[in-house]
């Protein structure tokens, strides 16, 4: 049996999607919607948050949340996606939950104001003040990335998915990131990636 991913690529299973199109393995993709397929009991047993992504690999582990799945499939396959030591890893680890804590919130809360969705109505100036909020975390991204090409290593990294995986959300809400060349172009290459628009094609 294949490993099997629950989720949409209009989720967070997306950046669980490009993992696995970046590791380019064997799976099994089931495109279950957030809204509805997930209160159903079938898929309770197996996550009782009703959560997606969810992920249940070939000997019948069930996993949770999109960055430790995401860490633990780049350590399981050994990818050069991986950290390369324990230092590496702290780092990964480092900024797969900063970006979750700095930058998420205020981003989809923007994202949803621009389009009106998931219960807020349409308001430029909400949307505009949540973006505002991100100026912060994103001059701390942009100082790492000026000297640099990828976040915590020379190489793409599961580090760099798991934070790139936030920014086309940016891009739906219309912030503009050009005050921040270094992040601009580090997500320009990250989304470049063939994975990347494998895993977007995907329902």
């Amino acid at each position: 049996m294949p490993l099997v991913v629950y989720g949409t690529s209009q989720s967070r299973a997306m950046r669980t999607l490009w993992m696995l199109e970046e590791l380019g393995i064997d799976f099994e993709h089931k495109a279950i919607d957030f809204r509805t397929d997930t209160m159903a009991p079938e898929f309770r047993a197996i996550n009782p948050n009703g959560r997606i992504p969810t992920v249940v690999t070939e000997q019948g582990e069930v996993l949770w949340e999109s960055m430790a799945i995401n860490l633990t499939l780049a350590k399981r396959f050994a990818s050069e996606l991986a950290p390369a030591n324990a230092h590496e890893e702290a780092l990964a680890t480092q900024w797969s939950f900063w970006v979750m804590a700095e930058v998420e919130k205020d981003l989809l809360e923007s994202l949803f104001c621009a389009l009106g969705f998931m219960g807020r109505e349409q308001n430029a100036d909400k949307a505009a003040k949540y973006a505002a909020r991100l100026d912060r975390p994103f001059k701390v991204i942009d100082a790492q990335l000026s000297e640099r090409e990828w976040l915590v290593a020379d190489r793409f990294t599961v580090a760099d998915l798991n934070v790139a995986s936030l920014f086309p959300w940016a891009k739906m809400a219309g912030i503009d990131l050009a005050p921040h060349a270094a992040l601009a172009r580090w997500v320009d290459r990250c989304l470049a990636r063939p994975a990347f628009e494998r895993a977007r094609l995907r329902s």
